[in-house]
């Protein structure tokens, strides 16, 4: 069994330490001395995996707070409380009342600590530890060049943060050329290539260090896009599975080639959505794509997305893109890219309720994942352009610069 201890004091950590060493079933996998707030503890928690915790309770508002959002968010999880300095009888009403059903204070005894872990091994016997969810990794895939897939892997990362309340990292993984960083002005930050040299060391708190806060939305831009010649396979492993650990929905911006880099995140994504534009070129990019990707055994998690529909409905149809790319269209996305960039440049909105706005919305709530509860804005109070916010530095806060 896996275990996080939450214990501000040290010398009771230090005894708990010495009698969890003699149970060689229990693997201690993190020791904190101070309260963490609740979405980091949750955070840990996704990281570590543990099958039960131990908490202080001798801060109770702060034990009551960080035991509710246990019960909340994973349902099921045991909770030990520590106590040292607090009043028992008073302690033991207030702990029963949350649910939580043992309780160790000092001094810590072999067998104090016994009939904790046997009630909370009975506890898991007849519920086991709720198991946590991975985050969901979608790979966006441009069929060439400038077909604006980074435009709508960005625009949709924003939406299911902001819209849609999901826990969501953007990965810029197109290291010869990203455009992130450019697109949402986050400066000299740290980088995927920073997180994979990492890899070895790399836990949540560096990871907390090392990410872009931009808004609700966590980013990883591409680097200095020179792309190193020693990318190693397991490093990548690493910080996507920390990033699935983290995250519920991952969105990573792909580079066009199919690169053994850009392959290995295929293969661990839920879906590869491929970006292409109505004209011949991109289409036939866009067929040879999918005939390589069937080869390597990933041609059933590609969906197709089609950019720049004119809506005058000039040019090839929607069955004879569907007929030559040998996908049926998921989603469209309108053709409103002149205003969409004199926007940017002007530094005026351009309204959510256009057509392009709306679909970036309707992709990002067909990736969203169940958790996500809270309803997305009406559309005429919401504007495109805030998916492209050039943010201060205080935005940000301190960030890992490698």
């Amino acid at each position: 069994m896996r275990t996080i201890v939450i214990n501000p004091d040290q010398q009771f950590n230090s005894d708990l330490a010495a009698a969890l060493a003699q149970y060689p079933e229990i693997e201690l996998v993190r020791q904190l001395a101070v309260y963490p707030d609740a979405d980091e503890l949750l955070r840990i928690i996704r990281a570590r995996r543990p099958d039960f915790l131990f908490i202080s309770a001798d801060d109770f508002a702060r034990f009551e707070a960080l035991a509710a959002a246990v019960d909340d968010r994973l349902p099921g999880l045991p909770v030990i409380a520590l106590a040292c300095d607090a009043n028992l009888s008073e302690l033991i009403p207030k702990l029963m009342r949350l649910g939580v059903r043992e309780l160790i204070d000092t001094p810590v005894t072999h067998e104090k600590l016994g009939q904790a872990v046997a009630g909370t091994a009975r506890q898991l016997a007849k519920r086991p530890a709720p198991t946590v969810r991975l985050g969901d990794l979608y790979a966006f895939l441009p069929a060439k060049p400038g077909v604006g897939s980074s435009t709508i892997a960005i625009s949709t990362s924003c939406a299911l943060a902001e819209e849609l309340d999901a826990r969501t990292l953007l990965l810029d993984c197109d290291l010869a050329a990203g455009v992130t960083k450019f697109l949402l002005k986050i400066g000299n930050t740290s980088s995927i290539v920073n997180a994979m040299n990492h890899a070895d060391n790399l836990d949540e708190d560096m990871w907390s260090q090392m990410v872009v806060k931009w808004g609700k939305l966590d980013v990883l831009h591409a680097g200095e896009l020179d792309p190193p010649t020693n990318l190693c396979a397991s490093s990548l492993d690493r910080v996507l599975a920390l990033a699935r650990a983290e995250y519920d929905t991952i969105c990573a911006d792909l580079a066009s080639s199919l690169d053994p880099f850009t392959v290995q995140i295929m293969r661990e994504a839920r879906q590869i959505l491929m970006v292409t534009t109505p004209e011949l070129v991109p289409l036939h990019l866009a067929a040879d794509r999918l005939r390589h990707l069937t080869e390597l055994g990933l041609g059933d998690k590609v969906i197709l997305l089609l950019n720049r529909k004119n809506p005058a409905r000039k040019g090839l149809s929607d069955s004879e893109v569907s007929q030559l790319v040998g996908l049926p269209i998921a989603h469209r996305f309108s053709n409103d890219y002149p205003v969409v960039q004199n926007a940017i440049l002007e530094g005026t909105p351009v309204s959510h309720r256009s057509s392009l706005g709306q679909s970036i919305l309707d992709l990002a709530r067909s990736l969203a994942p169940r958790a996500a509860k809270r309803e997305a804005t009406p559309l005429e109070h919401r504007r495109f352009l805030e998916f492209f916010h050039v943010s201060s530095n205080r935005d940000h806060g301190t960030v890992w610069k490698g």
